[in-house]
């Protein structure tokens, strides 16, 4: 085992207890995995660098099993190490994906309540009348109308009658 190939494994062992203890799981960067692969497609679409670090981290998972199981020399490069490093960092400052997944999911849930209270506020009315009380428009036009027709046939009925009626 070379220098790089140490390294990778100690940086691995912390990234693996952030996620045991994060996850609340025996395996913690396998149940990380498994967390990214239950997340909603939806959420990942508004994750830009979503497919890339997935790889890259089981990529790195890939990498570590071999190190600590193969028995034949597994290539592993300073670049692996050092995009460990930075996935650990990015734990630690919650800007890994799953903290990213729910923040997408938070603000989701907040442009969802807010946009119902906008529909809510659009159909209270303004007076604070109660809307099951007061005769829409619709029905007022009806009754207008309705008096309209009753006038004009009160009106022609006199107008008959005054002419001598039915003769």
């Amino acid at each position: 085992m070379d220098a790089i190939q140490i390294e990778l494994l100690e940086e691995y062992k912390y990234v693996d207890s952030i996620c045991r203890d994060m996850l609340g799981a025996e395996k913690g960067v396998t149940a990380y995995i498994e967390q990214l692969d239950k997340t909603q497609m939806t959420v990942r679409y508004w994750i830009t660098e979503w497919n890339d670090e997935y790889k890259q981290l089981k990529h790195i998972r890939w990498l570590r099993n071999q190190i600590a199981h193969s028995t034949e020399s597994v290539e592993c490069s300073q670049a692996d190490v050092d995009w460990l490093k930075d996935f650990h960092n990015r734990l630690l400052t919650q800007q890994d994906l799953l903290a990213k997944a729910h923040r997408v999911i938070k603000e989701s849930q907040i442009q969802r309540q807010q946009q119902l209270a906008k529909t809510v506020t659009v159909a209270a009315p303004k007076n604070g009348a109660n809307v099951f009380r007061s005769p829409s428009r619709l029905r007022k036009s009806w009754i207008l109308i309705a008096v309209i027709a009753a006038l004009a046939i009160i009106i022609g009925l006199l107008i008959w009658i005054a002419n001598g009626g039915a003769k």
